[in-house]
């Protein structure tokens, strides 16, 4: 019996994919905007790696300060206040760990040196606004007495100006000259129109002026009785009708000038002349850079106590909070370089305060010495003045020498002589005491000093003169514990040997 030939099993092949037929491309890839090829692999790279390159952190870090003093001078108006919050929580906080120490919780701590330093404010304030009163109350009453003193001696004010004046300029002592005085001020800042119009519109004005005149007598030679007012028995009851404006039945003299061409007689009206409206201009960009500058100065006094008040609650979590993002591989290091620089900025901020005291206390005892009036204030501005540039001359020195000026039993020789001492005791304080105290308490010499101030001050204006000294002792810091080893161990290289010929 024959065997059955099993059937041949073939390999399966894996079926093929089926071919799709050619279709037109589809609009959104034509639509979509294909990148560079070095744009793409840019965005898909990995930048871990350059960011954990040391040199590459500290250009980051160096980038960050940058950009965070420049964002700070074009917005000197919302940092200063900030900075200088930050800065009396810094210098307060000493104590207020005083008091924590003997057992007080910390936010009672700032609340009671709140409490001295507001209760102390009021006190000087009263005071200030009391005396400021009393003392615009005597210039009012002095110059009063000033001006009737004048007025009752004019004939021999006029008596001198005559003996001194040239022939044309000489004043006629039978009239009132402060009158005439008065009278030639308002008509220079506010002349009437016939005074400031051209050439034309004045001949103009002559000859309606004329012309009124003629008309008015002939309305006098009709106006028989005398009343200012023609009626029909005058002029004829057609001319009345025709003339006759307002319905009243009469033709008054302002009608009668309409009548035949000319214009009612009208006031010389005073206008405002160049001068004074370029003096108004003058005041009110015064009135209002006063206006903001006064704002300004609302909003620093308002938003400085609540900053230092948050700032001193917190000091201790926001030192703690700052502790955390330090690097763990180089926390010692840092914790040391800001220990130094913590202890530099005390010390200048404490020599800051002996200065102050200093140029206060020369200041008082020199305006006293001389009899200037206001002298614990002047002093006490003269001396706060020298955290600012030229403050102290602005808040100091120039009301002084109004306040002489105005006193007659002051002479020009104490003037000057009180400028010479006040300018010594500036120079003392800025060519001695503070290369000497400051530059001693952030280790920075006198030179290094005047140098960082004037370079921060003009590059950054207010903002930098408030950061000069401990952004150049921070500055000093930071270069000696990263840049000098870097300079030391170039230098300690040995030289190369020369190659042979």
């Amino acid at each position: 019996m024959a065997k059955k030939k099993k059937p041949r099993r073939n390999n399966p092949q894996p079926p093929r994919p089926p071919v799709q037929p050619a279709t037109a491309p589809s609009t959104a890839s034509t639509d979509t905007v294909r990148l560079p090829s070095t744009l793409k692999q840019a965005l898909k790279a990995d930048y871990s790696q350059m960011l954990r390159i040391r040199n590459v952190q500290w250009l980051i870090v160096l980038g960050a300060v940058v950009g965070a003093l420049l964002l700070g001078y074009y917005l000197s108006a919302v940092f200063v206040p900030l900075l200088v919050a930050m800065a009396v929580a810094y210098i307060l906080d000493p104590l207020v760990q005083r008091l924590v120490k003997r057992g007080i919780k910390r936010s009672r701590a700032v609340l009671l040196i709140f409490i001295a330093f507001l209760a102390v404010g009021a006190a000087a304030g009263t005071w200030f606004m009391a005396s400021v009163v009393s003392d615009v109350q005597s210039l009012s009453t002095q110059a009063r007495g000033v001006w009737d003193d004048l007025r009752s001696n004019q004939a021999e004010w006029v008596a001198s100006w005559n003996e001194m004046a040239p022939e044309s300029m000489k004043l006629d002592e039978k009239e009132d000259t402060f009158s005439q005085a008065g009278q030639y001020i308002v008509d220079s800042l506010f002349p009437t129109e016939s005074q400031v119009e051209p050439a034309e519109a004045t001949q103009a004005r002559a000859e309606m002026a004329a012309a009124r005149a003629e008309l008015l007598a002939s309305f006098q030679a009709a106006d028989k009785s005398s009343d200012l007012a023609l009626q029909a028995g005058e002029i004829g009851e057609a001319n009345v009708k025709l003339m006759d404006k307002d319905g009243d039945g009469s033709v008054s003299t302002d009608e009668w000038f309409i009548a035949f061409g000319a214009t009612p007689a009208k006031a010389d009206a005073r206008t405002v002349s160049g001068a004074a409206s370029r003096a108004t201009s003058s005041v009110m960009n015064l009135v209002g850079t006063g206006l903001l500058g006064l704002l300004t100065l609302l909003m620093f006094v308002v938003l400085v106590p609540i900053y230092t008040w948050y700032f001193m609650v917190g000091w201790d979590k926001v030192i703690a909070k700052g502790r955390e993002f330090l690097p763990g591989s180089h926390r010692p290091r840092i914790e040391r370089i800001l220990r130094e620089i913590d202890a530099m900025l005390k010390a200048f901020f404490r020599g800051r305060i002996v200065i102050v005291f200093i140029i206060t206390v020369l200041t008082t005892g020199m305006y006293l010495a001389f009899g200037v009036k206001y002298a614990v204030l002047l002093g006490l501005l003269g001396g706060l003045g020298i955290l600012i540039p030229y403050a102290a001359m602005v808040l100091s020195w120039v009301p002084a020498m109004i306040v002489m000026g105005i006193d007659p039993e002051t002479g020009v020789a104490a003037i000057i002589a009180m400028s010479v001492c006040f300018h010594a005791i500036q120079a003392l304080e800025q060519f001695v005491l503070a290369p000497k105290l400051l530059g001693d308490a952030v280790e920075l010499h006198a030179v290094t000093i005047l140098v960082g101030v004037f370079v921060m001050a003009s590059l950054f204006g207010l903002f930098g003169a408030l950061l000069a000294v401990p952004l150049t002792a921070i500055a000093k810091t930071l270069g000696r514990e990263f840049l000098l080893p870097y300079f030391r161990s170039l230098a300690s290289e040995k030289p190369k040997a020369a190659a042979e010929p």
